[in-house]
């Protein structure tokens, strides 16, 4: 099912324009094995097995060559990596980890597919945010060259950054800030480098003991607090 929620478009500063949009999410996961177990059923006469050394397969030569900057034809679309980032000048060059530099992929389902779809879409309207609600939707280390890494295993010292949307707080309030909590209680960050509506950076301090750690951020959007959580867990050695 494809959740679909109404949001404030920040970008918006004319009134007379329209200043919500969309966004939408997948509330499934079509697994490996799942799908090997439905392409088994499609009155095929290869096993679940066949079908799951076939995708094996398949990932290994699409990696291949998306590695080589193919554009990869799939029987539902074409599939192709994609390089984002700024520079200072023309002469410098795209170096993937370093600064924004970014390698992402592109997908563009056929004509057939996208119709498909499209006929038969399942989605439902789910009830929008409150206004300023906080949301947290990654965490990264900062590296020394200003690089971002998903390896959460930190030490003391080191610069996590969260991203998210509506992360503002009042640093002057103990209740609000960002949390790391363990079974040996919480624990409230002090040292911030950046705090922005969409990037909080803060550093682990010497206090903090060696552990896995949850993350939370509690802002006062309104009259009342509200605690954004995020999944991934920090581990401080």
């Amino acid at each position: 099912m494809l959740n679909i929620k109404t949001i404030k478009n920040v970008f918006v500063t004319d009134e007379t324009k329209d200043g919500f949009c969309f966004r939408s999410s997948c509330s499934q996961t079509l697994k490996t094995a799942k799908l090997a177990k439905e392409m088994a059923d499609w009155n095929s006469s290869f096993t679940e097995a066949d079908y799951i050394g076939m995708l094996s397969v398949m990932e290994n030569i699409v990696v291949k060559y998306l590695a080589k900057g193919y554009n990869i034809e799939l029987p539902f679309g074409t599939l192709r990596a994609n390089v984002t980032g700024t520079c200072a000048n023309i002469q410098d060059g795209f170096t993937p980890g370093t600064g924004n530099h970014t390698l992402g992929f592109l997908f563009n389902a056929s004509d057939s597919a996208f119709e498909s779809v499209k006929k038969n879409l399942e989605y439902k309207q789910v009830p929008p945010d409150l206004t300023g609600e906080a949301r947290l939707y990654r965490i990264t280390v900062l590296q020394n060259d200003a690089s971002e890494s998903t390896d959460l295993n930190v030490s003391v010292g080191k610069t996590l950054r969260l991203h998210g949307r509506n992360l503002p707080f009042d640093i002057g309030d103990t209740a609000q800030g960002v949390f790391l909590e363990n079974e040996m209680g919480l624990s409230r960050m002090e040292n911030y480098t950046r705090r922005g509506t969409n990037i909080v950076d803060f550093t682990i301090p010497a206090s903090l003991t060696a552990g896995t750690y949850s993350i939370s951020i509690v802002t006062k959007p309104g009259n009342s607090y509200f605690t954004a959580n995020i999944d991934s867990v920090v581990t401080v050695a």
